[in-house]
Order: structure tokens, then C-alpha cells, then sequence
């Protein structure tokens, strides 16, 4: 049974104007079919217009954060910073899932979809557009609070998603931590190489070098996903 949206709401000191905006913007497809007489709307078309705030918001922040970055480096970079990966961690970190409204069937199914997290954060952000449809201003706030640390390490973001990637295969496959270990390090203090090992079970899936321990670790996780060992 999902929670009050309304305790989210007030977490991040939201005041709705419109209170069917949030309601639709945390409701599946699936409950709307089940209980067609009472519930009118689900998260679809909201899932639309957030994913078009969030690419212009973006785009904005990195255009006066990085004046000297080229078109293609910033078209890159949004895309790393909007990646489903990127948004489904959001989602978590806001306990999302709490609110979301799903039929009886995909409750038994226990742990939500990644990607229902992921539509549901684009649905959050749509809701919360059209909610202060007459003050941008708010929405790019709302936007900045998400995102100002990914987009001032944009480039740790652009790799983020081999270990989200490497986390959901693992746990759809099968059950076991993911362990990151340290195998050598070497150089000066000033210029440090890494070298990862990442396991599961005890077998090791892949093998990462860089600059910083998490730079190899997201190494690591990307060398298990081409391997294709998993």
C-alpha cells in the first residue's frame, strides 16, 4: 500500500497548488487499470514533459557552468547526467517508491522496477512544472538541488552507469555483494594509478584502472559488462 505523497511533498518543503498533479505523477499505469472508477490518471503524460524540463534545465546549467565546453561535450554530458542510471538513484535516494501507486500484481513482484523509478522521477518533475507553470525559476531550482553535485563531477557521472549497470544485472541474475577491491597502486602522491578488481561469489567479473579508486572501481564495473560474464 503506497504511502501519502503528501509526506514527500512536505519533506522538500513543497506546497501544491494542484494536488491531482503529484497524485497522477506517483500512479502506474497498471493501478489506473485496476481501479478505473476512482483513479482518472497515471504518470504518462507527466513522464513526457518532465523528461523535456529535465533536458532544458540541464542544458542550461551546463551552458553558464561550462562556458568553453563545445556543443558535443555538452550534448555528452547532459546525456550522462540524465541516463536512466542517474534518475533511478534520485528516485531511491527519495524513497520514491513509498508513494508510487501500483496494481496488486506488480506489488507482488517485490522490488520495483529500476525503470519505474525512472519514469516516476520524470513524472515528479513534470508534476512540479506544470504546478509553477508561471515561475521556471522554481522548477530549475527544484532541478539544481538533484543535479549540482553531478554536474560539478560531470565526468565520474559520464561512467556512473557501468556500476548501476553492473548492480541491476547482478541482482537479476543472481544473489551475492558486489565487492571492489584494491590489487595495486601505484605512482607518485600527485599522479596515483589504481588497479580494481570487482567480484562477486568470490569470482572476479572485471578488471579497471584509474586515476582515483572510484575512477577504477567504474573501470572495473565496465570491464565485467563487456566481458559479458556475468
Amino acid at each position: 500500500m503506497a504511502e501519502d505523497f503528501h509526506i514527500l511533498l512536505k519533506e522538500l518543503n513543497i506546497q501544491p497548488k494542484n494536488d491531482l498533479l503529484y497524485e497522477a505523477a506517483f500512479t502506474h499505469a497498471s493501478y489506473r487499470n485496476e481501479n478505473k472508477n476512482t483513479c482518472k490518471a497515471d504518470y504518462d503524460r507527466l513522464e513526457f514533459v518532465g523528461d523535456g524540463v529535465l533536458d532544458l534545465v540541464i542544458a542550461d546549467l551546463l551552458f553558464f557552468r561550462f562556458p568553453h565546453m563545445r556543443s558535443g561535450e555538452l550534448s555528452k554530458c547532459r546525456a550522462s547526467l540524465v541516463r536512466g542510471v542517474t534518475l533511478t538513484s534520485f528516485s531511491k535516494r527519495m524513497q520514491f517508491e513509498k508513494y508510487i501507486r501500483v496494481s496488486k500484481g506488480e506489488e507482488k513482484l517485490g522490488e520495483m522496477n529500476p525503470k519505474l523509478l525512472e519514469d516516476c522521477f520524470e513524472s515528479f518533475i513534470g508534476a512540479y512544472y506544470l504546478d509553477n507553470h508561471d515561475d521556471f525559476e522554481k522548477t530549475k531550482t527544484l532541478v539544481k538541488s538533484f543535479f549540482s553535485d553531478a554536474i560539478e563531477h560531470y565526468e565520474e557521472y559520464e561512467i556512473f552507469d557501468y556500476k548501476s549497470r553492473l548492480q541491476e544485472i547482478l541482482q537479476s541474475n543472481t544473489s551475492g555483494d558486489i565487492v571492489y577491491s584494491i590489487v595495486e597502486e601505484a605512482g607518485t602522491p600527485q599522479e596515483k594509478q589504481f588497479k580494481v578488481n570487482v567480484s562477486c561469489n568470490n569470482i572476479v567479473l572485471g578488471v579497471g584502472i584509474g586515476s582515483s579508486k572510484k575512477k577504477a572501481e567504474q573501470n572495473a564495473a565496465k570491464n565485467a559488462i563487456e566481458k559479458r560474464v556475468i
